[in-house]
């Protein structure tokens, strides 16, 4: 019998590009019989051979360098523009060779379909292979580039690579992406299935919790907590004073949604991953503000307008108040808002037509 597969092509910008797609992959390999190439940096796709251990048999890694996204400066979570253009050019100049070798692995294969989220290799091998080609995200790389004003070359090739799309289909949150011109459907959030059972047991060994992630690609050491005496979760790269109940949880942490989930607060950058899994686990939000990221400014007025999120600046992490912070949740954040977007979970599959 010939095995037909999916393609997918994620972005090794942090691990939020991941998570997302996992849900996605989760999907395809529960309501289909297609086979999985994931394409992504290696320290995602670890992460994702141990998610999707149960699945091993229809699944394939390749792992390199998919995008760059936006380098930030050390121990901080603004963008280093220069940097990033610097990484760029470097990155760029290697489409051509990896295009070349994927296509050449995949040509002999059967393949349904490529989907990217949202690096631009995956549009290019998808052009080069002839078959459909989807991109999947709530942002491309060209809006967040240019309003760095990085150089117009770099752009003009993201801008190249992406009109090989043959859809796109646009999350809950995008921004407006006037650079693709191809058919786009829209989507509401997509998350990783929590495990009640796992966050009732959380709940009662833990107590109340709050949790605190500034995503897999930053380090950030200066959030300090005041009047809080329950349980802190934190992801890798964030260091909490002020408390003697902070719960780290180690870099290979399969289920970090649920800790999430598990808790009566969530403060984070303002990512969409993050977001997601908040808002489908229907959970007071704090998102913290990054001026300097286009996608994040955009989450955050989205969701500030709409009464389901606070913000914070990323200087009040120094003296965190959470009785305070909680407090003007209570009095700020509309519950019933935030149901509504809670229900805008979509699945997947019929939308990318692999039914």
């Amino acid at each position: 019998m010939t095995q037909s597969w999916v393609v997918f092509y994620v972005s090794s910008h942090g691990f939020g590009h991941m998570t997302r797609s996992l849900a996605v992959i989760e999907e395809v390999m529960e309501k289909t019989d297609y086979y999985v190439y994931l394409v992504c940096g290696k320290y995602q796709n670890d992460f994702a051979r141990s998610y999707l251990a149960d699945y091993k048999e229809r699944m394939q890694f390749k792992d390199f360098q998919t995008d760059v996204g936006l380098v930030t400066a050390d121990n901080s979570l603004v963008v280093d523009a220069r940097e990033t253009e610097r990484q760029l050019i470097d990155f760029v100049a290697k489409w051509e060779d990896i295009v070349a070798k994927e296509v050449d692995h995949l040509k002999t294969r059967t393949v349904e379909c490529v989907i990217s989220d949202i690096s631009p290799i995956g549009a290019l091998v998808g052009n080069k292979l002839n078959v459909r080609t989807i991109g999947l995200s709530n942002f491309t790389w060209v809006e967040q580039y240019e309003y760095f004003y990085l150089k117009q070359d770099i752009i003009d090739q993201f801008k190249t690579a992406y009109a090989y799309f043959d859809e796109f289909i646009e999350y809950s949150l995008a921004l407006p992406m006037e650079s693709i011109t191809v058919p786009k459907k829209k989507i509401g959030f997509v998350a990783r299935e929590l495990d009640w059972r796992k966050i009732s047991d959380l709940k009662q060994y833990y107590g109340s919790s709050i949790f605190i992630s500034c995503g897999k690609a930053v380090t950030i050491d200066n959030i300090h907590v005041e009047n809080y005496s329950g349980t802190i979760f934190t992801t890798s790269g964030v260091t909490v004073t002020g408390s003697d109940h902070v719960v780290k949880l180690p870099v290979d942490t399969l289920d970090t949604h649920n800790y999430l989930a598990a808790s009566d607060i969530v403060i984070a950058k303002a990512g969409w991953g993050t977001i997601s899994e908040a808002i489908t686990a229907n959970k007071k939000l704090v998102l913290i503000e990054r001026e300097s990221v286009l996608e994040d400014s955009h989450n955050i007025q989205c969701l500030t307008n709409n009464h389901v999120a606070l913000s914070i600046k990323e200087s009040d992490l120094g003296s965190l108040d959470i009785m305070e912070l909680e407090a003007i949740a209570d009095r700020k954040i509309s519950f019933e808002r935030l149901n509504r977007y809670t229900n805008q979970q979509d699945k997947v599959v019929d939308m990318l037509g692999l039914n």
